[in-house]
């Protein structure tokens, strides 16, 4: 008789659905861990600029809008005064910087009026934050 060989011994099937279960759990644990950072309380249209000081954006953040009014948190100030309302609250703080985001329509009067105001307060300095332009990015530009 003719003698055959035996078919080769196939692997089993393997499952990849415990790899996509594995990448789902994944999913979900990053987007829970994941810190999203909040909206900017007050929108404004940032001005262009080109320099890129990688100090990071400042807890401390104050918002200059067109008009020359200053927002912080749920305060809104006149620019001159603002350092002065907020001195107790840069005080506990702790704060050596301020990051202002001035729209790029604020008149700069008012813009050097805060600016003066924090350093008579004891701010060591103060950051102005642009949008870079030739991407798009966030850039700072650091005032001493």
């Amino acid at each position: 008789m003719i003698d055959f060989d035996e078919a080769p011994v196939r692997r089993p099937y393997e499952s990849v659905v415990p790899l996509i279960n594995i990448v789902f759990l994944l999913l979900i644990f990053f987007l829970l861990a994941g810190t999203i950072k909040p909206s900017d309380p007050v929108k404004v249209e940032l001005p262009v600029g080109e320099v890129d000081d990688k100090g990071g954006l400042q807890d401390f953040a104050l918002y200059m809008e067109a008009d020359g009014f200053v927002h912080y948190g749920e305060k809104l100030m006149d620019a001159q005064m603002a350092p002065y309302m907020l001195k107790e609250d840069i005080k506990q703080a702790g704060v050596e910087k301020v990051s202002i985001n001035a729209d790029k329509g604020a008149p700069a009067h008012e813009l050097l009026k805060l600016m003066e105001g924090l350093r008579t307060i004891g701010v060591k300095q103060v950051i102005l934050v642009t949008n870079r332009g030739d991407d798009g990015a966030t850039a700072e530009g650091g005032v001493p």
